[in-house]
């Protein structure tokens, strides 16, 4: 996600598929902040007004014609690819969200709820530094059972990125996320604190919120008692992940095992995405189930790398089997050490500090090839102790 700047003065808008009542709430919200145009622009005259004027935002309606919104809403990142998109609507809905930021969109608004979002999206559209600059990028880490190792993936994965990155762990997972403690943190502010002021979000807060261990690692933690996970809007985390990507290189969304909303809207905008699970039975099943639901929101499977956990050679299930049963190649192997992750876990350390000749620590720091490279399979010397000779 790109953003443009622009020099000084209010930012231009044009405002397509909006009624009467719509153009009186934006103009309402908006008030100085923007150049409106005096009434919105019909769908079908969209591309041409907006190649025509070029503004600085592009305002969609969303409930007039949800399907051609989202056609335009792609239309215009293909072509214009400077101009900023807004989705308005007078409703939340999951679906159209998601939707919406597939097509391009940077925010979903509801009005009038959430006025403050919309002002803030034109004037950062309008008032951004004075060169172009690419957002950070978002890795959800998903797993396909809880226990699989998720945590443990994202800490020791940022913490490869650290020395020379600036990274940041956002701990997704709302109902029992624990990111925290296994780096030994007590943070003084965490996630629930943003989400119940989300209208104040920007870098500053943001930065404000995060705990910072040794390691330079950057985390937004979940709080200590459990949140109430089942009211967390999409596009709330989607606001969290842009205020993350704007501010961190790196942001390493920790989804858990969970399928609600934060795992799905995370997964959606999300540049890489890696699916976690262990060689038995039920942890594969529950990984094709996870792969099912990420082709149902739209996901990319050239997105996707297959990270199999806690693997050893004796498992029950072959690399080869698993390949075959989830239709994905396995793009790395992260092996089972069952003195010093456990140990590690429970003195609140990453597995380098406690034991640096450990293998999983050692498959860990191959896997961030898999975040730097993009590569689909990760690649050893020949003296690594990795899966490529047990297809056999």
């Amino acid at each position: 996600m790109r953003k443009r700047s622009f020099t000084s003065g209010a930012a231009s808008v044009v405002v397509i598929g909006v009624d009467e009542r719509g153009m009186g709430l934006i103009r309402e919200c908006l008030g100085t902040e923007a150049v409106l145009p005096t009434h919105s622009t019909p769908y079908h005259e969209a591309v041409s007004v907006v190649s025509t004027t070029r503004p600085h935002v592009v305002v969609m309606g969303f409930d007039a014609d949800f399907d051609e919104a989202v056609r335009l809403g792609t239309v215009l990142t293909q072509d214009m690819s400077h101009i900023q998109l807004v989705a308005i609507s007078e409703r939340t809905d999951p679906e159209r969200i998601r939707s919406a930021m597939r097509a391009g969109y940077r925010e979903y608004v509801v009005l009038p709820e959430d006025g403050a979002l919309l002002r803030q999206a034109v004037h950062e559209s309008a008032y951004a530094s004075e060169a172009d600059e690419d957002q950070g990028e978002v890795i959800a880490i998903i797993g396909s059972k809880g226990g699989s190792g998720v945590t443990l993936l994202a800490i020791n994965l940022a913490a490869e990125l650290s020395p020379v990155q600036r990274v940041c762990v956002a701990d997704f997972d709302f109902s029992m996320g624990d990111v925290a403690s296994f780096l030994d943190l007590r943070p003084s502010s965490n996630l629930q604190d943003i989400m119940r002021n989300l209208n104040r979000l920007d870098e500053r807060m943001l930065s404000g919120s995060v705990a910072v261990h040794r390691s330079k690692i950057h985390v937004l933690a979940q709080p200590t008692e459990l949140m109430d996970f089942e009211e967390v809007r999409g596009d709330d985390v989607l606001r969290v992940l842009t205020a993350a990507a704007d501010a961190y290189q790196y942001v390493i969304v920790d989804c858990g095992c969970g399928l609600d909303e934060a795992t799905i809207t995370a997964s959606t905008v999300a540049d890489l995405i890696l699916l976690v699970c262990n060689p038995d039975v039920p942890s594969v099943k529950n990984a094709w189930r996870r792969l099912q639901l990420l082709d149902r929101i739209g996901v990319d499977r050239a997105a996707v790398r297959l990270v199999v956990n806690r693997w050893d050679k004796n498992a029950g299930i072959s690399l080869k089997d698993i390949e075959t049963n989830l239709g994905v190649p396995v793009a790395v192997t992260i092996a089972n050490d069952p003195i010093a992750v456990p140990k590690a876990v429970n003195v609140g350390q990453l597995i380098r500090d406690y034991d640096r000749k450990s293998q999983t620590y050692q498959d860990i720091s191959e896997a961030v090839s898999l975040v730097t490279e993009r590569v689909e399979r990760v690649q050893v010397s020949s003296g690594g102790k990795r899966f490529w000779g047990l297809f056999g």
